[in-house]
């Protein structure tokens, strides 16, 4: 269906942000990708994908560099200024946050397969569940040569917030049909292998790390584990599930040499009712590895996701 001049004026007044968006775009003649050349004229990197989404619902730009495009597709699109960011309204709180969030989101309610998720997971969570909360998280992710996740570093401070927690229990999801046994948890520093549990066909994994020492009230634990990979398939993303609330975050991604990604943005999503958030494209290193770094991370999900050519 064509879209006029009447319908984008309409939409721009009355919203949402992402059917005026699209309106604008389908009414330019514009593609995506050409959008996002004319974007990085400006020298504003948007990834096709984060486009994608804000047209489609799915996110809508929140951070001041995606504030930024928001203006510059503006001024593309031939609208007035302001019209397209007046419709994204005031932004999500970033800052720190009290009341439901503190208790903790529930396991399957963070990722897929969430069924599954819950019946590997919940039968291993113990009285320390609920007494640990992730200060400081740091994740390297090896992509292999065939596109798929190889391994995950992970090195963290946890911090009691009760007296008595002796275990962090780790949790990994692969991409579907993966075999679980193919997922394999290593203890590395200041923590020991406990029961690990495998989901009978999900590629769903649960492993206790277990503390050389009992936690009180308000001690920090700093442990590092590995997670091993193999038979992976083609992965397009990896994502970091937080239950309750971080101080600081940081995920970096490495890909083989072999096999380059042709763009890669993060992303956040707080809620299950939520939209995913794309930031702007990240910029890849000389050593192959594209990184995020978030504080204040509320509870959700955060990632990274990739392009193949």
């Amino acid at each position: 269906m064509a879209t006029t001049g009447n319908d984008v004026d309409a939409l721009l007044r009355t919203g949402p942000f992402h059917e005026a968006l699209r309106a604008a775009i389908d009414r330019s003649g514009l593609t995506l990708d050409r959008l996002r050349e004319r974007l990085a004229r400006r020298g504003i990197h948007v990834s096709l994908a984060s486009l994608s989404y804000w047209r489609l619902g799915r996110s809508r730009p929140e951070r001041p560099d995606s504030l930024r495009a928001v203006v510059a597709i503006e001024a593309i699109l031939g609208l007035p200024r302001h019209s397209l960011e007046a419709l994204l309204g005031p932004p999500r709180p970033r800052g720190r946050w009290v009341g439901r969030e503190s208790q903790g989101r529930r396991y399957g309610s963070l990722l897929e397969p969430a069924q599954s998720l819950a019946e590997t997971v919940e039968a291993l969570a113990g009285p320390s569940d609920g007494k640990l909360r992730p200060w400081w998280l740091d994740e390297a992710v090896v992509v292999g040569r065939g596109g798929a996740l190889r391994r995950v570093r992970a090195r963290q401070v946890a911090r009691a917030v009760a007296d008595g927690p002796d275990r962090h229990l780790a949790v990994y999801c692969g991409e579907p049909g993966e075999d679980p046994a193919g997922i394999a948890f290593t203890a590395v520093e200041n923590c020991r292998l406990g029961r690990v549990r495998r989901h009978r066909s999900a590629p769903v994994v649960a492993a206790e790390l277990l503390f050389d020492r009992t936690l009180h009230s308000g001690q920090t634990h700093l442990f590092e584990y590995d997670v091993a990979i193999t038979g992976g398939r083609p992965a397009t993303d990896y994502r970091r599930a937080f239950r309750y609330p971080a101080d600081s975050y940081v995920l970096s991604v490495r890909f083989h040499a072999g096999r380059l990604p042709v763009r890669c943005s993060g992303f956040v999503q707080h809620g299950e009712d939520t939209a995913q958030v794309s930031d702007e494209e990240l910029g890849m290193t000389a050593g192959r590895m594209v990184h995020v770094a978030e504080r204040e991370v509320r509870p959700g999900v955060v990632g990274i996701a990739w392009e193949w050519a």
